[in-house]
């Protein structure tokens, strides 16, 4: 039986990543280190007294689009971002890292995920983030916009 990929650091690189494309869209963001699942970053308006739960789920695999959810039994984030990392390739049956794809950050809230994510074999929730599941798939492609929103923090103004 083949060895599985060890991720941790992907996921790692993934949720970093996410972090500083929030911090770049002036949203305040901070990260959790250790028990709290469910979600992994933590977005604020502190003059609104407003919070956002954000899950990252990362594929490495190039233009893998299929993410497994949290259960139900988690505490809920209020956003997902699927990251994409495109940073593994299958070339001759072996994994080889790759530079040349820039990872793709698709930001969906909990009701739009709710609304496209399915049930596999074993009870356990998934989505796909591609144009044949979600039609309007590439409107949520580095929508941090919609993250501000929900924090009623101002889209365009410098804070």
């Amino acid at each position: 039986m083949a060895k599985r990929l060890d991720t941790k650091l992907f996921s790692t690189g993934a949720e970093f990543l996410v972090m500083s494309r929030l911090l770049l869209a002036n949203i305040q963001t901070h990260k959790t280190y250790v028990n709290f699942e469910g979600y992994d970053l933590v977005c604020v308006n502190p003059k609104k007294n407003l919070s956002a739960k954000i899950q990252v789920k990362s594929k490495n695999f190039l233009n893998d689009s299929s993410f497994y959810l949290n259960s139900d039994d988690k505490n809920r984030s209020d956003f997902y971002v699927f990251a994409q990392t495109n940073s593994i390739k299958k070339v001759n049956k072996e994994n080889k890292l790759i530079f040349e794809v820039e990872p793709k950050l698709y930001v969906l809230d909990l009701k739009t995920v709710n609304k496209y994510k399915k049930i596999d074999g074993n009870g356990d929730p998934w989505i796909s983030v591609s144009r044949k599941s979600i039609p309007n798939i590439d409107n949520h492609l580095n929508n941090w916009s919609s993250i501000k929103t929900f924090l009623k923090l101002p889209i365009f103004e410098v804070q």
